[in-house]
């Protein structure tokens, strides 16, 4: 039976791997291969946004600029957050730590915690009172999930544990292990500032929660270390030693998977179909990412008439 008390430690990010060391594609980054048209959708209204409310002033701008910048600084839109505001990842990984936090100690985060995490993680040159707001947005965000666990009264088993599956090549950390009604569950947060969506309906985590999800549950080993994750290009590694391997543990069992959605305003967990046959289309997704991974080697040199020099080799002899 596994100890849950000894995983969920921190991660440690490093800037290279050991000598001995697997490198495992993150989980998220894997997942991030599939199409996902809600977002493109997004990052086009983000970059409309963007040109409307400095529609007066773009034409002097591209005047003085030239189009190539005012272009890039449209394109990249979706990057920036509004004035003072956390990104949408930054979020998230602010309540994840609060959540956590709470869920294993039963204390509330007090209000100078969640200045302090947002503060670091917005970084210099932000005003106080736009942490002050940020801080609340989040601490709303911990009483809505506050909210839920008094609904549910789950037994939290073990929280942010990274888990390997060194045959598969991946890694990732799971977001919480937790019994709800005798009911053990794998549980992943999702976090939004909206509680509805663009049609007015109650935002729910995206499909492929399950995926995440699946790939979790069966993975074949868990951290009783501090994880090592490596990043590069926007890409997330994490690194596993043989002397890891043997220190590690098995996976908790569960019985499903639920996705927790938290916003200022609500909080609701939805179930997850994350069995085997949800695994399986994970596995199918990394061949398709290592595919992507390895693509540009896909097509070759252009090919020439029998009997002439290929023109790559014409222009190195020139």
């Amino acid at each position: 039976m596994v100890d849950t008390r000894q995983l969920g430690l921190p991660e440690i990010i490093v800037r290279k791997p050991e000598r001995d060391d697997l490198t495992l594609w993150s989980v998220t980054t894997i997942v991030g291969v599939l199409d996902k048209p809600a977002l493109m959708y997004w990052a086009a209204q983000q970059t409309a946004n963007a040109a409307l409310e400095s529609a007066e002033i773009l034409v002097d701008r591209i005047k003085v600029e030239g189009a190539e910048s005012v272009g890039k600084w449209l394109r990249d839109a979706r990057l920036r957050p509004a004035a003072g505001e956390l990104k949408a990842t930054e979020l998230g990984s602010v309540f994840h730590s609060l959540a956590e936090q709470y869920s294993l100690s039963g204390r509330k985060p007090t209000v100078r915690e969640a200045e302090a995490i947002v503060a670091a993680t917005m970084g210099t040159g932000v005003d106080k009172a736009a942490v002050r707001t940020e801080a609340q947005v989040v601490r709303r965000m911990v009483d809505q999930y506050d909210r839920w666990l008094q609904r549910f009264t789950p037994t939290m088993l073990a929280a942010e544990v990274a888990v390997y599956h060194p045959q598969f090549g991946y890694a990732g950390t799971a977001d919480a292990f937790m019994n709800v009604d005798g009911v053990r569950l794998i549980v992943d947060y999702k976090s939004s500032r909206q509680p509805f969506d663009s049609k007015g309906k109650p935002r729910k985590p995206y499909p492929e929660i399950g995926l995440q999800l699946a790939a979790y549950r069966y993975a074949a080993k868990a951290a009783v270390w501090r994880p090592r994750i490596r990043e590069n290009y926007s890409r997330r590694y994490y690194l596993l030693s043989a002397a890891e391997q043997e220190q590690a543990e098995a996976v908790p069992e569960v019985d499903g998977g639920i996705g927790i959605q938290v916003t200022p305003d609500s909080c609701e967990a939805y179930r997850v179909e994350c069995g085997p046959e949800t695994h399986t289309v994970f596995r199918h997704l990394i061949q398709v990412f290592a595919w992507r991974d390895g693509s540009k080697d896909v097509v070759g040199d252009q090919i020439e008439p029998a009997g002439q020099v290929p023109a790559k080799q014409k222009r190195s002899e020139q």
